[in-house]
């Protein structure tokens, strides 16, 4: 992987080891909160600081921006710089705005410069059809892949098939307010008067998103309950085997807080048990406007779902 460089927008997070280990480098979005703007940090503490502010709480008129093409250039461009040859840029479901489209068009500006210089360098940019912790498992089992297998090429087209299995759950901490402010991007899992009435009862609902769609896994009452059947869902689909041995989880705050979730250290000893290996980090800025702060993401790629939580 010495001449690979991996791109993502901000939206996506992995543990900071794993970042710099690998080169990924995250393109930030821009955050825009009661009229000010500031780009994405890229930072787990910095992030923790603006969770714990209060400022994406559902009174605050809060979105987000995606990266622009030049910001998405500068990027390539500095890995090329910095002796990259092959360059994959995995973004945000195409369905979440303009990010894969913004990357999209750099890439292209990018290969026009280079098409008297330089015809050994590839850049390909993929649509991971998933978001958050899903993301993320796209990105590590690209790696994964390409320390395992020569044919980079192939690596690819397989990751194309992969995303399309991507199941990503995510469990709002506030219902109300994930709805209100995904409805801005498109997501249409769940219908005013259900998150309604769900907020009024104390229901959490698991939403799943996979292959550039979302649904309503299930309606568990409580935060805590609803996560365990996240945890206890995973380690069924782990027993039964997963198309990549990855489970990703991102959490809206302390990843101390993830691990005394109930159903975690369950979740845990399963995967060690099946040399399947866990990957917890702290939820993107992104995530946390529009999932609401302290809400929780797992992604999984497997064969169809069947929801057994």
């Amino acid at each position: 992987m010495s001449n690979m460089a991996i791109l993502t927008d901000s939206s996506c997070t992995l543990p900071s080891k794993v970042l710099e280990r690998y080169r990924i480098k995250r393109v930030p979005i821009t955050i825009n909160i009661d009229g000010s703007s500031m780009a994405d940090p890229c930072d787990d503490l910095e992030t923790l600081e603006i969770f714990k502010s209060g400022k994406l709480k559902r009174h605050h008129q809060v979105s987000t921006e995606a990266p622009t093409v030049a910001s998405f250039e500068d990027e390539i461009s500095q890995a090329i710089d910095s002796g990259s040859r092959n360059i994959i840029v995995q973004t945000v479901n195409r369905m979440q705005g303009e990010t894969y489209n913004n990357a999209n068009a750099a890439a292209s500006n990018i290969r026009r410069k280079l098409q008297q210089k330089s015809k050994d360098i590839s850049i390909r940019v993929m649509d991971s059809r998933t978001v958050f912790a899903g993301q993320g498992l796209l990105i590590s089992e690209t790696i994964r892949r390409m320390l395992a297998e020569n044919n980079q090429a192939e690596v690819r087209r397989n990751m194309d098939k992969l995303s399309s299995k991507i199941h990503t759950y995510v469990l709002p901490r506030e219902p109300l307010t994930a709805l209100e402010r995904a409805q801005k991007r498109n997501e249409k899992a769940v219908g005013w008067a259900q998150v309604f009435i769900a907020n009024s009862l104390g229901i959490h609902p698991i939403l799943c998103i996979v292959n550039d769609s979302s649904y309503v896994a299930a309606k568990p009452f409580g935060f805590e309950k609803s996560a365990q059947q996240i945890f206890k869902h995973a380690q069924k689909k782990i027993a039964k085997g997963l198309l990549s041995p990855l489970v990703t989880i991102t959490y809206g705050g302390p990843l101390s807080e993830l691990k005394q979730l109930p159903g975690y250290a369950e979740l845990v000893a399963c995967a060690k048990q099946h040399n399947v290996q866990v990957i917890p980090s702290v939820m993107s800025i992104a995530g946390g406007i529009y999932t609401s702060v302290g809400s929780l993401s797992l992604a999984i790629a497997c064969e169809g779902d069947g929801w057994e939580g």
